[in-house]
């Protein structure tokens, strides 16, 4: 796989400085990698042991720093802790980027802060960077692993739910949903009718708009589908590169919460509500805010690409007992009922397991998903930026 220079905007403008800090941190690299290999061996992150086992070690540490790509951490810390007296969680809510960022300037620096690191793959930078130079470590213990349905099971982390980047609409004003194909999103009727995450902000979207040029030969289909002719690109030499000019054209208003995509698409008495995408997750909030809105799964060609979530152990993590014990709490333990899950086990997410399901959606196996291809992703991201920034 080779080597981006520049993935996103806010790692771009910081890898000159992570390259001095690499030269300042790392002295003797050959006492790094035996320090390196000391710990793997300490940590035996291949080990079974029980959360009885795991608790009695934890306690000597006292407690367990985890950098979260969801603020709904803070639940996860208010049950653990309650479930495991005296270890204290110290969460960090962050961004996938602000994640990659914070990680790799820590471990270029010899800095053994974080413990778990919770993220999604994020243009493959995570698996592409994080774990191929070692800074990240999958911890999977065999009664967590026994229960993850097939497509999950060689995977670079414990995957323990999954989201998608799709289209949500007003079910206050449309009987039956507007959209049924991705190249609806162009028509003249969508003009500066469409919210969505700004995919210069947002990994997920940019991960969604990545995964369309990947498929351009769906993209073509789906569009003779709704035309009735063969697409005919303007200055593009790909379907989903001409979806995404003739999308910018349409003029979509990027916002920069899911929560605000939501809000636009579901608040109650709109005649003429915009269209919306964002995270499926995000459906959480729809009833108790009291939003008229859903998200679609039946979507030509495809519904989106799914977003998993991972949970890894950091490189030279201080607390490994603590981590390990962190990670089964919020994988949901052996049976996958543990108040770790909970606050990630809600509509518009799918777990990971054969035998966890959230009431009332598709099954994870009923859903029409493009396949993650982080690789892809990693080669070919800073590409669509350039595209997206070239063309807004």
């Amino acid at each position: 796989m080779k080597k981006n220079t520049y993935k996103w905007p806010a790692i771009g403008l910081v890898f000159s400085s992570l390259f001095v800090i690499s030269a300042c941190g790392s002295n003797d690299s050959n006492s790094a990698t035996a320090q390196d290999s000391t710990w793997l061996e300490q940590a035996d992150l291949e080990a079974n042991e029980t959360p009885e086992e795991l608790y009695e070690a934890a306690k000597e540490e006292g407690k367990v720093v985890v950098y979260s790509q969801s603020s709904r951490i803070k639940d996860v810390k208010a049950s653990f802790e309650k479930e495991y007296p005296g270890i204290q969680v110290e969460a960090f809510d962050l961004g996938t980027i602000e994640i990659v960022e914070k990680v790799t300037r820590e471990q270029e620096a010899g800095l053994n802060t974080a413990d778990v690191v919770f993220v999604k793959d994020g243009g493959g930078i995570v698996s592409g960077e994080l774990l191929s130079e070692g800074m990240l470590h999958k911890y999977a213990p065999d009664d967590l692993v026994a229960s993850l349905d097939e497509p999950f099971l060689d995977e670079p982390g414990l995957p323990f739910y999954f989201s998608t980047r799709t289209i949500f609409v007003n079910t206050e004003a449309y009987d039956e949903s507007p959209i049924n194909n991705w190249w609806d999103l162009t028509d003249d009727q969508w003009q500066s009718k469409i919210v969505m995450d700004d995919p210069l902000l947002s990994s997920d979207t940019l991960d969604l708009l990545t995964t369309i040029v990947q498929n351009t030969d769906e993209m073509e289909a789906a569009y003779k589908d709704k035309f009735g002719t063969d697409i005919e690109l303007d200055g593009t030499d790909n379907a989903g590169y001409e979806f995404i000019k003739q999308l910018l054209a349409n003029d979509p208003v990027f916002l920069s919460s899911g929560d605000d995509v939501v809000e636009a698409v579901g608040t109650p008495g709109q005649e003429n509500p915009p269209v919306g995408i964002t995270t499926s997750s995000k459906s959480r909030h729809i009833e108790e805010q009291g939003y008229h809105a859903e998200f679609l799964y039946d979507v030509n060609p495809k519904m989106s690409v799914a977003g998993t979530s991972y949970l890894y152990m950091a490189n030279n993590a201080e607390h490994t007992a603590a981590a390990k014990l962190l990670i089964r709490w919020m994988a949901g333990e052996a049976d996958g009922q543990g108040e770790g899950f909970r606050p990630y086990n809600v509509p518009g997410s799918w777990s990971t397991r054969t035998d966890v399901s959230v009431e009332g959606q598709r099954s994870s196996d009923e859903l029409d998903l493009w396949p993650y291809d982080g690789e892809y992703l990693y080669d070919h991201t800073n590409e669509v930026r350039n595209f997206i920034l070239e063309n807004q």
